[in-house]
């Protein structure tokens, strides 16, 4: 790929002379690949992740995603072309529902506890996800992170939790066995 920008090449694809002659240097992008959109997602200062990490931790409730939901969430960037600016709409369409279910539950006994995103959520690269996992339990994601770590939960442990899904999700499926992302 060539990604060597000439002043010939903006006037051919429909800028006029007048406009391109202000430009004082031209360069070519090309686009970030899926580990960069990840990073872009958790590492920074200011990274997406960890800003819904912050919005959640405010109202007393722990985020999580898992590696593959984050490995998803840039495979979905990627397919619709729309770089690490579309991540932030990814991430709202996976958290919208959790983000209104929060401030609805003061009642000690159903408060939200834990908030889990992971490939589930997400969703396939062509299809929409079931949305975050909402956890009521205070100990469910310390059992979840368990299970991880022996290398399984199967979709009858999640009939077994305080976890309410989406109310679109008419099955309970099964977990992805991916090690939960914790950023500091």
């Amino acid at each position: 790929m060539n990604l060597e920008v000439e002043s010939d090449d903006l006037i051919a694809y429909g800028l006029i002379p007048e406009f391109v002659g202000r430009f004082p240097i031209l360069v070519g992008l090309s686009a970030l690949d899926e580990d960069q959109l990840v990073e872009v997602l958790m590492k920074p200062k200011n990274a997406l992740g960890k800003q819904y990490k912050k919005m959640f931790s405010m109202s007393g409730v722990k985020l999580y995603f898992t590696e593959y939901a984050l490995r998803l969430i840039s495979k979905k960037a990627m397919a619709k072309n729309i770089g690490a600016r579309g991540l932030r709409a990814i991430l709202e369409n996976i958290l919208t529902e959790a983000m209104f279910e929060i401030p609805n539950t003061k009642v000690e006994s159903h408060r939200v506890n834990v908030v889990l995103v992971d490939e589930e959520a997400v969703g396939s690269v062509d299809e929409t996800g079931c949305g975050a996992k909402i956890l009521y339990a205070e100990n469910e994601m310390d059992r979840v992170l368990e299970d991880i770590d022996q290398g399984w939960l199967a979709g009858d442990v999640w009939k077994k939790m305080e976890v309410r899904r989406p109310k679109f999700l008419q099955s309970w499926g099964s977990f992805n066995t991916a090690v939960a992302v914790q950023s500091s």
